[in-house]
């Protein structure tokens, strides 16, 4: 099973990076790989416990129901629940405020239905979770500029 970790430092307090995870349904503004994101449970509390999200990285195209649950204050993690290309798909953000920014780390641990070599499984990974981070760091930093 892949496992595949990016950390990077955001010009933005965590409490905003934090918004920006939590804020499913406007994925699509700001991540070309994602199709389109659906809430279709929420707690009690209001903060979503279940997503459809449709999306498209690379050559690989799927629907993924996934659960949500917020381990700490500062992390947000997603569990695949069903979908075709992946037995196991788990994502976790974590977000550190290191004061004047803050350090955002996704965590994705990956298992393909299909039987493909673990070395390029972890290599498209890799590259999802760079490309997650990067777009994550963008909104961050240009929300707050603009703020």
């Amino acid at each position: 099973m892949p496992f595949v970790s990016k950390t990077v430092e955001v010009s933005a307090d965590a409490a905003s990076i934090l918004a920006i995870v939590a804020d499913f349904e406007k994925y699509p503004e700001w991540n070309d790989g994602v199709q389109g994101l659906w809430v279709l449970a929420r707690y009690d509390d209001g903060r979503p416990s279940q997503l459809r999200l449709d999306a498209k990285y690379e050559a690989l195209e799927d629907s993924l129901i996934q659960a949500v649950y917020y381990p700490s204050p500062t992390q947000i993690q997603t569990v695949l629940q069903q979908g075709n290309l992946f037995k196991k798909q788990e994502q976790l953000f974590s977000v550190v405020d290191t004061g004047s920014s803050s350090l955002l780390t996704v965590d994705l641990d990956v298992e393909p239905t299909m039987p493909i070599p673990a070395p390029m499984v972890k290599q498209l990974a890799g590259n999802v979770i760079d490309y997650l981070a990067e777009n994550l760091k963008k909104r961050a930093e240009d929300l707050a500029s603009s703020g």
